[in-house]
């Protein structure tokens, strides 16, 4: 897997707060193991990004991969949502956004493709 030293920063942040939240929520097997997963995606969505692409914002009202990222640490260590939603939740809200990662990525990797970055 090739990835930046950005690439590599968000991702520890998002597996810090993944440890946190399996930590501060006695989370179960099944939890523990749908967060690496999400993390596994994160990861493969990073592959061979640059920096630029990364921290590439498609338009002023869409998040860059970076922001995907940061937001999913985040929300991931506050605990806010647990006890409405229970830590299912956070298994859930990281998916959707490894979904909004891997369209971002494959929105540069088309604008590449067509010349256009």
């Amino acid at each position: 897997m090739s990835l930046t030293s950005l690439a590599r920063s968000l991702l520890d942040n998002v597996a810090a707060a993944h440890e946190a939240l399996i930590a501060e929520t006695a989370a179960t097997a099944p939890i523990v193991q749908g967060l690496q997963a999400i993390r596994a995606a994160l990861a493969a969505g990073l592959d061979g990004l640059t920096d630029a692409q990364i921290n590439a914002a498609p338009s002023a009202d869409e998040w860059s991969i970076a922001e995907v990222l940061e937001h999913v640490a985040e929300h991931d260590r506050a605990y806010r949502e647990v006890a409405r939603h229970g830590v299912e939740h956070y298994v859930e809200h990281g998916l959707e956004h490894a979904l909004q990662l891997w369209k971002l990525r494959n929105d540069l990797v088309a604008a590449r493709t067509n010349g256009a970055g």
